[in-house]
């Protein structure tokens, strides 16, 4: 069975009998989202395992099927992943992503059922569509304000494929961060028993996705957390490549914060962030895992991509990075990025966030993100210590100017 019934019932004492350990509050809105969520969570995924099952019934040419290279976005949270993939994702002829219905539901079943829904509904599924819109719109608006635009018919983290094995690092809402510390250090300390369970789901999870389209297109995944699984992504994923979006820490880290703090705020239901901390530490380990863990990697299979250079010259950025990995640019993806560059010229970011509301000095930052200014040029210049040059050696042939 998938789903991790230990740690579900552990999580559901500590969310009502160690809250305020876990720095919650109870009021009663927040008891019966709680009530709501541990009550039908074991419902749903039993659901949900069933049609899994199916699915080797009805479709068992899924577990035969090969992922051709897949390309993994990874980053650390604010530094243009969901953009990438957005971009990428409209060369709707080559790659392939999940939606966020399609992470809720990640069985073939379940899949094909509610697409025959929509054939089914015809004229009135776009109707259908456009009634869900706006109801998020009212209902998930501020977080898509701090976060990225949430919708149930947008490409999304597929990482969000591991809450339906209650080993998501976003559960960290309900209950006290040390219980998935480990986690924020997935390749490094995950058992072997808990690593294969949870990328074995995972893959099949991504492989059925590409049984719906075909078998032929390049699966497009984006998850921040992968951060923590570079090494897992190589070892069950083999010939993949990573893209790992890399933005001024001066500037991502208070943006991080500040979306964490929202969305804990709004979860935990009182003020202040005592998870600041531990919000910071999930910052710069982002940070320091991927560029340690790329430096020792063949540099055919990966890439890095400034947030700047991506945001200002996205079709610069694109065609570079098809060229590395042999992606075929065609007209049509072609004046898509023509006409993004005209878009972003005219883009100016509404947010502005600044170090000192979290009591964090430049200084600070510059230290504690040293190897990532020594190896990237942000205009800032730092004197690279020992561990600054370990973790910041880019291998042969590398170009960390895009």
């Amino acid at each position: 069975m998938y789903f991790d019934f230990r740690t579900y019932f552990r999580f559901l004492y500590l969310a009502f009998f160690r809250a305020k350990e876990c720095h919650f509050r109870l009021p009663a809105w927040r008891i019966g989202a709680l009530v709501l969520l541990f009550s039908l969570l074991p419902l749903f995924e039993l659901f949900t395992a069933i049609c899994l099952l199916l699915d080797h019934v009805f479709f068992p040419g899924f577990r035969r099927l090969e992922l051709p290279k897949p390309l993994f976005i990874v980053g650390p949270h604010r530094s243009g992943t969901t953009y990438l993939q957005r971009l990428l994702a409209r060369d709707d002829a080559q790659f392939f992503s999940l939606r966020l219905w399609e992470i809720v539901f990640p069985s073939i079943l379940q899949k094909k059922a509610l697409a025959g829904l929509g054939r089914l509904l015809g004229r009135h599924t776009e109707r259908l569509k456009a009634v869900i819109r706006q109801h998020e719109g009212r209902r998930l608006g501020s977080f898509s304000a701090v976060m990225h635009e949430l919708s149930l018919f947008e490409a999304d983290e597929d990482d969000l494929l591991l809450n339906h094995t209650f080993s998501s690092l976003s559960l960290m809402f309900l209950v006290h961060a040390d219980e998935l510390e480990w986690l924020m250090y997935f390749d490094e300390r995950a058992s072997e028993k808990a690593r294969e369970r949870i990328m074995r789901f995972y893959r099949a999870c991504l492989q059925r996705q590409a049984y719906c389209h075909g078998g032929s297109r390049i699966l497009l995944s984006k998850a921040a957390l992968n951060c923590f699984r570079i090494e897992s992504l190589y070892r069950y994923f083999p010939g993949c490549r990573q893209i790992y979006t890399v933005r001024n820490p001066l500037e991502a880290v208070p943006s991080m914060l500040d979306m964490v703090r929202a969305v804990w705020q709004s979860a935990a239901a009182m003020e202040g962030f005592p998870l600041q901390a531990r919000a910071y530490d999930l910052i710069k380990a982002m940070y320091r895992y991927p560029l340690s863990r790329f430096a020792e990697a063949d540099a055919t299979t990966y890439e890095f991509v400034t947030y700047d250079s991506l945001l200002q010259r996205p079709s610069a950025v694109v065609r570079a990075m098809y060229e590395k990995f042999g992606y075929e640019l065609t007209e049509p993806f072609r004046k898509i990025l023509e006409a993004e560059d005209e878009k972003q010229r005219a883009y100016r970011s509404p947010h502005k966030y600044s170090l000192d509301q979290f009591g964090i000095s430049r200084e600070q930052i510059l230290r504690d993100f040293q190897a990532v200014f020594a190896r990237f040029d942000f205009g800032v210049k730092v004197a690279p210590d020992s561990e600054a040059d370990r973790v910041a050696t880019p291998a042969p042939g590398l170009r960390c100017d895009r």
